[in-house]
């Protein structure tokens, strides 16, 4: 809207009328001074694109997530520190684009903030949070995974110390997104005495710039360089260990006098062991690559936002940039989607349960037994593949 340009370059003028605001030689009145903004506010054409491609992400980051906490809740086979991990990894996805994502969306599109300030409060927190908790599994599952692999009888891994690593995560996630909870604000735009309305209110931190910046600069030492080079150590030793073709502390044959030894059964075990974990290292390591890749642009727009690399409001690429925020600020919400279909595409075990929960879903199974009576009563179970995979399901009746 050109207008638009013209009152934010020159709103320093003095009001004449309660209805009329005039900026030097440009006078508009309330109603035009509205319309323009309603127009402004509109989306653009290659909005849309983007308002589409977040509706796609917002169906496929709830459906997967839920899925892969329910595969592994339901399957006591499938509840290992690793999946554990996973699970609250899904669980920190699965918040992030239920409660960030479409005020996101909104806000990024209109340019305004129609929410309120106590959701503006919500959503700056959330958001930092569920990141640091994604960053944070992310590097226990590659701590967890080293040491299981590359050092196997100095550490053992257990569920109960990964649900204390668990709860240590989202501990050091809320206190790191404590400033972001205080200092949340909305900010009305700068209108004209006479003039007041909710178009253009921003959602932001209510500090300086400088501090701001600062502020974002920790995160993402903290939160991304760190990690990322603690990751790339490990999972390197941990590929070397598997592609060496030999697990540290598996015992390969044994030798027993006057007897050849006994090394096929043992070769087997092994071979399993390492294709199982090769696999394992794969899906892993896809995980933090897509990790690295899709939070690297917002990192670097916060720093280039907050110390004023790049003035975005004099730009004369002002959509380029529009374009490149609303790319930033997806891609987070598009690696928290993709994330289940990695587990789909590179675990078996995962696009099996996630196979049985489908068909759970579509036929209405019910996952409690019915039991009419206590007495006088038989069990029946059902043989099918596809609904054993779903649960054992017991239907009792009294007897006649």
């Amino acid at each position: 809207m050109a207008n638009l340009t013209v009152l934010e370059a020159n709103a320093t003028g003095d009001n004449k009328t309660n209805s009329t605001a005039c900026w030097n030689d440009y006078c508009m009145d309330e109603e035009a001074y509205f319309d323009s903004l309603a127009d402004y506010i509109q989306p653009k054409h290659y909005e849309w694109v983007f308002v589409v491609v977040y509706l796609i992400t917002f169906v496929v980051g709830l459906v997967g997530n839920a899925l892969v906490c329910f595969a592994v809740c339901r399957n006591p086979n499938m509840r290992t520190v690793t999946n554990v991990f996973i699970v609250n990894l899904a669980v920190g996805d699965f918040l992030v684009i239920l409660f960030c994502l479409p005020p996101t969306l909104l806000h990024d599109v209109t340019e305004t903030w129609f929410l309120g300030s106590i959701t503006c409060k919500a959503v700056l927190f959330l958001q930092p949070t569920s990141v640091s908790v994604s960053v944070l599994t992310l590097s226990a599952i590659s701590v967890e995974r080293w040491w299981a692999i590359c050092y196997p009888l100095r550490f053992k891994s257990t569920l109960p110390r990964a649900r204390k690593i668990i709860v240590v995560i989202w501990t050091v996630a809320c206190l790191s997104a404590l400033p972001e909870l205080i200092v949340a604000e909305t900010f009305p735009y700068g209108f004209p005495k006479p003039f007041k309305s909710i178009y253009l209110t921003v959602c932001r931190p209510s500090w300086d710039t400088t501090n701001q910046g600062i502020y974002h600069i920790i995160v993402t030492v903290v939160f991304y360089l760190i990690p990322m080079i603690l990751m790339a150590f490990t999972y390197s030793h941990i590929a070397t260990v598997l592609w060496k073709h030999e697990i540290p502390g598996d015992v390969v044959g044994t030798k027993t006098q006057g007897r050849k030894p006994m090394l096929d059964g043992n070769k087997n075990t092994q071979e399993d062991q390492i294709l199982s974990r090769r696999k394992a290292a794969r899906m892993l390591i896809a995980i933090v690559i897509m990790f690295a890749i899709c939070y690297l642009p917002v990192h670097i727009q916060n720093v280039i936002r907050y110390f004023g690399v790049i003035d975005t409001k004099h730009s004369t690429e002002g959509d380029a940039h529009i374009v490149y925020a609303l790319i930033s600020h997806w891609l987070p919400y598009f690696n928290s989607a993709v994330n289940p279909v990695i587990y789909n595409f590179m675990s078996a075990k995962f696009r099996k349960e996630f196979k049985a929960a489908c068909f759970c879903c579509f036929y209405g199974l019910r996952s409690r037994p019915f039991r009419a009576r206590r007495d006088h009563t038989f069990t029946m179970t059902f043989s099918n593949s596809n609904y054993s995979n779903c649960h054992t399901e017991e239907v009792t009746m009294a007897s006649i």
